[in-house]
């Protein structure tokens, strides 16, 4: 069995004790000061794993929520309200928990609900990408301005003014925005501080438009989304924002 044996050398001596592999006393707090100088490092990294964790479950659900509203979309002639009830259903699991109290169906309406609000305080903005308005001054039929969707098979494929066929003006595609809450507060403010040019090395978030600054302020992160669906009704001309950026 080895034997550990501590020795007190005085100082005049420590080149002897270097040489020897001697540990004298007065250096057992080494390890607090590595620790304390470790420790923010590490904490810092762990949070952000974390938020970073929580922005792909957002995107991931953002994603199955815009394919959703576009498939409602497709059977209700593109009409805005449906499309936004889709999507307030798709977003919901990001603010429903399983705690015993409520069931499913009141979890899903909290949810929704949380979702709806939020879009009204604008951060959430949805866009329709296509067919766009020139594509219903080609298409557009009857008092309504409807583009048709059926017999597509057996009408002329002549592009229009638009830069579209009729039968591709029947695609219906989505862009949706939604500026997603950064839940650790540093991040947040740091996201702002880039928004606004006032990081400390110069670095700075190139801002397309207010409605994503509006979200760097508010210490939200935008996260963008986009889904495409083949019309099954004939298209609406909706009233959906020019621009989300």
């Amino acid at each position: 069995m080895c034997k550990v044996w501590k020795f007190k050398i005085n100082t005049a001596n420590t080149d002897f004790a270097h040489k020897q592999g001697f540990v004298y006393e007065h250096q057992t707090g080494q390890s607090m000061v590595e620790f304390l100088i470790i420790f923010p490092i590490l904490a810092l990294l762990t949070l952000g794993l974390f938020q970073l964790a929580l922005i792909y479950n957002a995107k991931t659900t953002l994603n199955y929520a815009v394919f959703n509203a576009a498939r409602a979309g497709a059977v209700n002639h593109a009409e805005k309200t449906m499309i936004d009830l889709a999507l307030y259903r798709g977003l919901a699991p990001l603010f429903t928990s399983i705690d015993g109290s409520t069931s499913d169906v009141q979890e899903l309406q909290i949810g929704r609900d949380k979702i709806r609000e939020i879009h009204e305080n604008g951060y959430i903005c949805i866009e329709r990408l296509s067919p766009g308005v020139s594509a219903f001054n080609d298409y557009g039929k009857g008092d309504d301005g409807m583009i048709p969707n059926n017999n597509l098979m057996y009408r002329s494929a002549q592009v229009g003014v638009s830069g579209v066929s009729i039968q591709d003006a029947n695609l219906l595609k989505l862009r949706v925005t939604y500026c997603h809450k950064m839940i650790v507060p540093f991040f947040g403010r740091m996201m702002k501080k880039m928004a606004n040019g006032s990081d400390p090395d110069g670095i700075t978030i190139a801002l397309s438009g207010n409605f994503q600054k509006n979200c760097y302020n508010n210490e939200r992160i935008p996260i963008v989304s986009q889904a495409i669906v083949r019309m099954q009704s004939d298209a609406k001309n909706d009233l959906f924002p020019a621009n989300c950026k």
